[in-house]
């Protein structure tokens, strides 16, 4: 799995600024829906360790483990979280090390091809009885034009390397080898500042390095891009002009 935005410690600390927003809605949702004891936990596409250390302090397993295949994020990781696990393991590549009682896995399969087959495989490594919870991104909605010029940029990016950023659309309607226990998506509203500080850090990395970028967006676009987006950052505009929707599915193994 490449990481289509880097693996630097600027693209980790900006994976660890989006979690400070979405955790705590996957833990209102983990409260609220799982209501048995979970042994082992397993964090897929783990990253910078940030939703792994979410999934201990909400579920309260004995064993919790990232799974990535960054040596850079795993390092970031274990350092960061040392309560948990890190392994290196590519998500695509099975048998699994183990099996576990639960998955989690949150914007990952819009970087990664066949999706609803892969959540199959993901299912067959869990303990019968298993639950996986996935979070997906379906949409996102704004009238800020720099916002979707950016948003456009890497939609296209993604797909040229054959996955699909609003991968919660084909997750929806998904044929799944297991019990669908959850579907449904939900929406959150962020300030502009907030979305630009999520934005800008690829505009000047990632963005200056990748091909397709390279090749398909100009240097005085990219540019212009990158400094409206900085603009918005560095002006601390707390107006909320973008909306994203996630699409969120709780599945269980057969028991």
């Amino acid at each position: 799995m490449k990481y289509t935005f880097g693996t630097s410690k600027k693209a980790a600390d900006r994976l660890g600024e989006i979690a400070r927003v979405f955790n705590p809605l996957a833990v209102e949702f983990l409260t609220k829906r799982i209501n048995k004891e979970i042994d082992t936990a397993l964090d897929l596409g783990c990253g910078p360790g940030f939703t792994t250390d979410m999934i201990y302090r909400t579920l309260k397993c004995k064993k919790v483990y990232g799974f990535d295949n960054s040596k850079e994020m795993l390092e970031y990781a274990k350092k960061q979280f040392p309560h948990c696990e890190f392994i290196s393991q590519n998500v695509k590549y099975f048998p699994f090390p183990f099996k576990s009682d639960f998955m989690y896995a949150r914007s990952l399969l819009s970087h990664l091809k066949n999706a609803v087959d892969l959540v199959n495989k993901w299912v067959k490594e869990l303990k019968k009885g298993g639950l996986l919870f996935i979070e997906e991104l379906e949409d996102i909605h704004t009238d800020v034009d720099v916002f979707k010029k950016y948003i456009c940029i890497n939609r296209d990016l993604i797909s040229s390397a054959g996955a699909v950023l609003y991968v919660g659309k084909i997750l929806s309607n998904g044929n799944y080898k297991a019990e669908v226990l959850y579907n449904d998506k939900i929406s959150l509203l962020v300030n502009n500042s907030t979305a630009a500080s999520w934005f800008h850090p690829n505009t000047i990395t990632i963005w200056e390095k990748e091909k397709y970028i390279l090749s398909k967006v100009s240097l005085k676009e990219r540019k212009r891009i990158s400094n409206e987006l900085l603009q918005i950052l560095q002006n601390k505009d707390e107006n909320s002009n973008i909306t994203w929707y996630m699409r969120r599915i709780l599945l269980k193994k057969a028991d």
